[in-house]
């Protein structure tokens, strides 16, 4: 459905899928200056609203909610809604088309300053897009999007974290080090953020507030596990460098001192 009384400064058909969870279309919608409202609608599929900047009143199932940057709804589909803005504010409007698996209701939360500074952040990566622009997706805006969408989901409450178990992005974290030479240091963690399918800065702290180490600890976490695998089946300094990722076996010596306090040799001396 067109809406008459926005413009939208970029908008964009997607087919980006999670399991069962589908993002159809992302856009920043601008409201014309001509009037202050936008017309009752509903959607056949689940809509996230962010508004970025501005202020109103959103409609949502006939109840009045309060509008302010960082007020995020959820509309469930079928969910009547519309918006009146107040005077002199004139909103900037992100919204998602998705279809989430399962019923759900709608919702909304107010989104921490933190939170807004970070989703503004991961927009810049989509300037580039337009209105009727093929709908192809690189990695990392593809990225960007699902970082977006995470961030909206847990503020409604359409996505809890495990308590006692360990995160799906840690555990595809893992994997992909665990995958990469070793997990070698010329992996980035921008290029694990395009292969886990997060933004860069939004990973590192789902994987702070989950094992409180950053991607580039969690990285040597693993490489040490590695090194000590090695080293305790019985390969040489060399060759327990090599396999986790260390090009230079000298440089691997004083890596590993740094982390055990001992040499590869003292370390598997003390373990006989």
């Amino acid at each position: 459905m067109k809406l008459r009384n926005l413009r939208p400064l970029y908008a964009h058909s997607l087919d980006i899928r999670v399991g069962k969870l589908r993002v159809m279309r992302f856009a920043l919608n601008r409201h014309l200056p001509e009037k202050g409202w936008v017309e009752t609608h509903r959607h056949a599929h689940g809509q996230f609203l962010l508004y970025l900047t501005g202020t109103g009143t959103q409609w949502v199932g006939g109840r009045k909610e309060a509008v302010q940057a960082g007020r995020v709804f959820y509309l469930a589909p079928g969910c009547e809604h519309a918006f009146v803005e107040d005077a002199g504010g004139k909103p900037l409007c992100l919204a998602l088309d998705v279809s989430v698996p399962g019923e759900t209701a709608s919702g909304q939360a107010m989104l921490a300053q933190g939170e807004l500074n970070e989703l503004r952040r991961a927009l810049t990566e989509l300037r580039g897009w337009s209105e009727g622009e093929a709908a192809q997706v690189r990695p990392g805006e593809a990225g960007a999007v699902l970082m977006v969408l995470d961030v909206l989901m847990r503020a409604v409450g359409l996505l809890k974290e495990r308590k006692g178990a360990e995160g799906t992005v840690v555990r595809r974290a893992r994997a992909v080090f665990s995958g990469v030479d070793g997990g070698g240091e010329g992996f980035p963690v921008a290029k694990l953020a395009e292969r886990v399918g997060y933004h860069p800065d939004h990973l590192t702290r789902l994987l702070k507030k989950e094992t409180g180490m950053t991607a580039g600890q969690l990285r040597a976490a693993l490489r040490l596990k590695r090194a000590q695998a090695e080293l305790e089946a019985g390969a040489t300094v060399a060759e327990a460098a090599e396999r986790s990722g260390f090009a230079d076996a000298n440089y691997f010596t004083r890596w590993f001192k740094r982390q055990t306090a001992k040499t590869p040799r003292e370390w598997r001396a003390g373990r006989e």
